[in-house]
């Protein structure tokens, strides 16, 4: 009786070196933040760039309407030149700024709405992993052995 009650022993103190503890995971080496960390970050870089091609593009639109109104007026009458300035708008040059301009904003829109998307999910991911989920122990007291259970 008095081996089978060490053995007992032996194995419930044993316990603790086996307690199964939820280990502490490194978010970063996740492959799904990694992915979504990586979106984020061309979503940063297509907002740059669309961006600048947006501004670009009403350069060219302010540039070009200018130019060929004030390469074609006589300097009289306002008329005329509102008349010129809308007569520009109809020109390739201008045309091609215009395209710029639209390119750059719906480029823009999206790339912003991918940052937003793809970041809170590696937010997501960053804020769930690691956190402790269940642990099994073994507490040796004065009043005898616990195995402990917690969630």
């Amino acid at each position: 009786m008095k081996q089978l009650l060490t053995s007992f022993l032996l194995i419930l103190m044993s316990v603790s070196a086996f307690a199964q503890w939820a280990t502490d995971a490194d978010y970063s080496l996740s492959v799904d933040y990694k992915k979504y960390t990586n979106l984020k970050k061309a979503g940063v870089a297509g907002i740059v760039v669309f961006g600048t091609t947006w501004l670009a593009g009403n350069v060219v639109c302010v540039v070009e309407q200018n130019r060929y109104a004030n390469d074609r007026w006589d300097g009289e009458s306002a008329e005329e030149y509102a008349r010129l300035s809308h007569e520009a708008k109809q020109q390739q040059a201008y045309k091609v700024g215009e395209t710029m301009e639209i390119v750059g904003f719906l480029g823009a829109g999206v790339s912003a709405f991918l940052t937003s998307r793809y970041g809170k999910k590696a937010r997501k991911i960053r804020d769930s992993l690691g956190n402790e989920v269940a642990s099994l122990g073994l507490d040796l007291g004065p009043t005898g052995a616990l195995l402990r259970l917690t969630f």
